[in-house]
């Protein structure tokens, strides 16, 4: 069992942080939505609310959370703009890749301070050096790069003598880099996910992480990182992606909330309230009970990574996950389409939620035809190639 924060006082503080960061976003949605990123003032928001520094280890002098106060966190947020949500819970998140380093590499990216991205698709091309590999490549969909100080590439490489390749990730400064500004999407457009570009970049060997390593060890293997850790000891991948349906679901709330106060005010054509309406009323059960799904699976998901000591099929989170996306994605269409026309005027907040939500439900990790069927396979023990 993964410890539990305990301390009201510090659970109270993230949580007020938390809602500054998403009331800023909220505020500057529109204008994040036209720029295709979050602003600098989000950015700091998130450095002042320290919320960036919450994957790392105690002995840089940080407090240790648990991961339900993680995902409270980031649907905190994801109730007022996802695209902050995302942001938020990814250069939290991606603190916790840094913790496989070296020593010495862990020291200097920590007490730097700076953001962390990453793109982990295998897309890089390597070549093994003398110290460290040669690499190039193009990555797209890289959140929160405009602000970020450090990142981390995915490649695979195959070593001599291995029986499989691996997939690495390869960590290096932004400014190493050049970043392409071409992120123009459906939703999630102030998330800032442009593409970054390699060019017979030199990556030193104490600067390369193993996914392979980091799912059979489970844990970080320098003995400075101790069983506090939110990484410590868990299936890594799927605690990787528990963020990703804990805003979806702060995003329902919301859209459940905008429904009924909307629905209230709403007077048909004949003169009647649509709040006095049964059809209306069916529709805010039918989206209110999904959303009591959605935070039942999250909570057991939470359980299982609390507990999970490698009994659990990476196949199962992953169905997990996806469907509770599917059902918040789900609760915010119901709600336009039941609303009408109105709800589509654009920059209001169903309108944003929904291209949010079915951005989110695009993500890799997040596909529902995919989370099922890895999630059907496993139940007849048929191997999937999910890894969490």
């Amino acid at each position: 069992m993964k410890a539990q924060l305990s301390d009201a006082k510090l659970y109270n503080e993230l949580m007020a942080s938390a809602k500054k960061v998403g009331v800023i976003a909220e505020q500057e949605a529109v204008e994040a939505d036209r720029n295709a990123t979050i602003s600098k003032n989000v950015a700091d928001a998130i450095v002042e609310g320290g919320l960036n520094r919450l994957i790392i280890p105690k002995e840089y002098g940080f407090p240790q959370i648990d991961f339900n106060t993680f995902a409270d966190i980031v649907r905190t947020v994801g109730y007022h703009n996802l695209s902050a949500a995302w942001v938020t819970y990814f250069y939290a998140l991606h603190n916790s890749w840094v913790a496989f380093l070296p020593k010495n590499r862990m020291d200097e990216i920590y007490e730097d301070g700076g953001l962390l991205a990453d793109i982990f698709a295998p897309v890089g091309k390597v070549e093994k050096v003398e110290g460290g590999f040669i690499l190039n490549g193009r990555w797209n969909f890289v959140s929160g790069i405009n602000h970020s100080e450090w990142i981390s590439v995915g490649a695979v490489y195959h070593e001599e003598g291995a029986a499989v390749p691996d997939r690495i990730g390869l960590c290096m400064r932004v400014s190493d880099l050049e970043v392409i500004e071409d992120w123009d999407s459906l939703g999630l457009r102030g998330s800032g996910s442009n593409s970054v570009v390699a060019d017979n970049l030199f990556v030193p060997e104490d600067m390369v992480i193993s996914f392979n390593e980091m799912m059979m060890n489970r844990k970080p293997y320098t003995p400075e990182v101790d069983e506090d850790y939110l990484y410590y000891n868990v299936s890594f991948f799927p605690a990787f992606y528990v963020g990703f349906p804990a805003m979806a679901i702060g995003a329902a709330e919301r859209v459940i909330e905008e429904f009924i106060a909307r629905t209230k005010k709403r007077r048909r054509f004949d003169g009647t309230n649509e709040g006095e309406s049964a059809k209306s009323q069916r529709v805010a059960a039918e989206m209110s009970l999904k959303l009591k799904s959605a935070k039942g699976l999250m909570k057991e998901y939470i359980e299982m990574l609390e507990s999970d000591q490698g009994q659990y099929n990476p196949a199962e989170y992953n169905g997990i996950r996806v469907h509770i996306i599917q059902n918040c994605q789900d609760i915010a269409i119901r709600a336009v389409a039941t609303l009408g026309a109105s709800a589509l005027a654009k920059g209001q907040p169903l309108e944003m939620i929904m291209r949010d939500l079915m951005a989110i439900s695009t993500h890799v990790t997040s596909l529902y035809e995919d989370g099922i069927d890895n999630y059907g396979k496993a139940l007849f023990g048929v191997d999937s190639m999910a890894m969490g």
